[in-house]
């Protein structure tokens, strides 16, 4: 518990120096988003227009690898070097071989997501047979819903630590190679599922998401026009940030108990 809360602080007191590479970060979502979302309203009816939409694709898929490796990599560094903040060439990954490490784990961890996934929801639809068999045997009714209720709660912890592992695993492999990753694989997993990194993807999850889905969810009564679409912009930029600080704290804290000392790169 001492680890998980040193790791805390720690990660917070990057964050609060790095709040310009937060903000580029934000931004840089923002943007990556409305791309998004323009690619989904373009139009199929020509064959260029259909190979515009792949190329588009494809071109995001980059943007996000390379962000996610650039900002995984320098916590990496941050943490074994006992960095002070977060730099703004955190937002973009140069090296190749990195670049590939980073997009193997993505599709890896995409494979994996989707399996269980299905599992999940496998589980999630025998609520009910759950609920009657408990009825049956403890001769009182016990609502389907409440036992939902406890399949999502476990379910959220599950998923909380396999995105711990998938984080911690992508901070080791950008740092020390595939050799050192996966000597430390097993490890990684089982701090990540239910030891001190467990704890640190639990709070982030609960309390960054939590908060986030509050601001989106939340609708103040204010007159319809301008400050109507002041809060809704107010809203959904605070929510971002606060996506954007929960990942980077979460990366930044598994990173800390991964490298708990200070270290040099290894070339």
């Amino acid at each position: 518990m001492k680890k998980a809360f040193a790791a805390w602080i720690w990660s917070l007191a990057i964050l609060a120096r790095s709040y310009r590479t937060v903000l580029a970060l934000a931004i840089l979502i923002a943007l990556w988003d409305w791309a998004a979302y323009a690619w989904l309203g373009l139009p199929e009816s020509s064959l260029w227009l259909l190979i515009i939409a792949v190329i588009w694709a494809g071109a995001q898929l980059l943007v996000a690898v390379v962000v996610l490796g650039g900002c995984i990599s320098e916590v990496g560094q941050v943490a074994a070097a006992d960095g002070r903040l977060l730099p703004l060439r955190a937002l973009w990954l140069k090296d190749p071989r990195k670049l590939l490490n980073t997009l193997a784990v993505c599709l890896g961890s995409v494979i994996i997501a989707l399996l269980f996934g299905k599992i999940f929801e496998w589980i999630n639809n025998h609520s009910i047979e759950v609920a009657s068999y408990l009825t049956f045997h403890a001769e009182k009714p016990v609502s389907y819903l409440n036992i939902r209720i406890i399949f999502v709660v476990i379910e959220g912890l599950l998923w909380a630590g396999l995105f711990g592992f998938f984080l911690s695993f992508l901070i080791v492999l950008l740092r020390i190679r595939w050799v050192g990753a996966r000597q430390q694989a097993w490890k990684l997993l089982a701090e990540c599922m239910y030891r001190t990194s467990f704890l640190t993807s639990s709070l982030s999850v609960i309390v960054f998401v939590t908060a986030a889905h509050l601001l989106v969810k939340w609708h103040p009564q204010v007159s319809i026009g301008f400050w109507d679409y002041t809060q809704v912009i107010a809203r959904l930029s605070s929510a971002l940030i606060l996506r954007v600080v929960g990942v980077l704290f979460w990366a930044l804290s598994l990173a800390r108990l991964c490298f708990p000392k200070q270290g040099s790169p290894q070339a």
